[in-house]
């Protein structure tokens, strides 16, 4: 007789919900959720692929490839996003006994994350026609594009654009003392879309039980549309700005194109400033790029924020970003690198700092790497380059004597 499996608890998965551009899933990680256009959030709560998904992870189950990310990480080494976040300080088996063993349905919705348009004004290396209207552009000027992987996720109308807002007020309502509904909003850049404004001046009477986080860019600080960002903000009971920075200040302007490195960390003081109450939360989506330039990252950083503050996510698709696929030069010198610099960091940083590397820490590591994969790499940059006017090496020289392309020296 086999054994029972033992839960896998999972904050988001057991008490979130995430709308995404083309359906909605128990989390910003996972893939596959439902694909059903639902107006009220009952009918969400009791959507029956999502009740399903949340009764596998009770019986102690993956569900494949919804939790890809997730299990991937966790057979590798490095600590996933389902032991990583904690919605609350409840124990992980009130999250668990938050799903109905039968039904599977929730009891209480603990988290919520929109993502009302694709509307962005940058065209990261990293992203896609799907988060960024910029990337739209772009691919509709180079179809060629296409061919990649990363471009091949178009955009849909937002299904959080199909739901009544309305009807999530009784969930804010069901809430004890003490409890709190996190608020998570994304874009796009939520800062130039107008739903991003109209959906916090809706809930502003609840903003006492709403914990509060954006993702932005950094690129708006002020008003916009006549919308008063810092005073709309400043109700809310615990307020997160997170920025996408992604970079160095020695190639975040490569990286995040349509970005300028002075004017973001100008707008994040700004706004740093203004809320007081904020925690300012910078954001390393974590590539090859990004582990190449660790070190300077955690220390660029530190000039608008502080290292217990700095938010990690893993670039996982398409696999030509991994930093597993590095060549294994590269990935050993990485690695000796940051290993030598944590070293050197004070006792009271090193928590933050293995946090910060456990990702690339993982995948350097690793001896598995695919050689297709990194010439996949090199052709998409050189693309890249081509189409912005730039050149990888004047960025990453060391990476010139690997390149497969073969790519000559200006």
């Amino acid at each position: 007789m086999s054994q029972k499996k033992e839960p896998l608890a999972c904050h988001m998965g057991m008490a979130g919900l995430n709308f995404k551009h083309n359906r909605t899933d128990l989390c910003y990680r996972a893939v596959q959720g439902t694909y059903e256009k639902h107006k009220t959030f009952e009918d969400v709560m009791n959507d029956p692929e999502l009740n399903r998904q949340r009764l596998m992870l009770r019986n102690g189950e993956w569900p494949l490839p919804q939790c890809e990310d997730c299990k991937m990480m966790e057979d590798k080494g490095a600590t996933s996003y389902r032991n990583r976040i904690k919605l609350s300080d409840k124990p992980d088996q009130w999250y668990v006994d938050n799903v109905d063993p039968v039904t599977g349905k929730m009891t209480k919705l603990h988290r919520v994350e929109f993502r009302f348009s694709n509307v962005c004004n940058y065209a990261c290396r990293h992203c896609s026609a799907e988060y960024s209207t910029l990337w739209t552009k772009t691919i509709r000027n180079n179809p060629d594009l296409k061919t990649f992987d990363i471009n091949q996720l178009t955009h849909d109308t937002s299904y959080a654009q199909f739901l009544d807002l309305d009807t999530m007020i009784p969930y804010l309502d069901r809430l004890d003392d003490g409890e709190f509904l996190e608020l998570e909003i994304t874009g796009g850049e939520p800062f130039f879309q107008r739903e991003f404004y109209e959906c916090l001046i809706k809930f502003k009477p609840y903003a006492h039980k709403i914990n509060l986080i954006t993702t932005s860019n950094g690129s708006i600080a002020g008003k916009w549309k006549g919308y008063d960002v810092i005073e709309i903000l400043k109700p809310f009971n615990m307020i997160t700005l997170k920025f996408s920075i992604d970079g160095s200040a020695s190639f975040y302007d490569y990286f995040r194109e349509g970005g300028n490195w002075d004017r973001v960390i100008k707008n994040i003081l700004s706004l740093k400033e203004g809320l007081p109450q904020a925690s300012i939360n910078p954001v390393i989506t974590v590539s090859n790029m990004q582990s190449a330039r660790l070190i300077e990252i955690y220390n660029d950083f530190k000039t608008f924020s502080t290292p217990n503050k700095y938010s990690m996510c893993e670039v996982m698709r398409p696999d030509m970003l991994n930093p597993i696929h590095l060549p294994q030069e590269l990935k050993d010198r990485y690695l000796k690198e940051w290993k030598d610099f944590v070293a050197t960091l004070p006792k009271e940083e090193l928590h933050a700092a293995h946090e910060v590397g456990d990702f690339t820490v993982a995948m350097l590591s690793s001896p598995d790497r695919d050689e297709k994969e990194w010439d996949n790499f090199c052709r998409y940059t050189d693309r890249l380059d081509e189409i912005f006017k730039k050149r990888v090496f004047d960025y990453f020289p060391e990476w010139e004597e690997y390149w497969t392309t073969n790519k000559p020296s200006n």
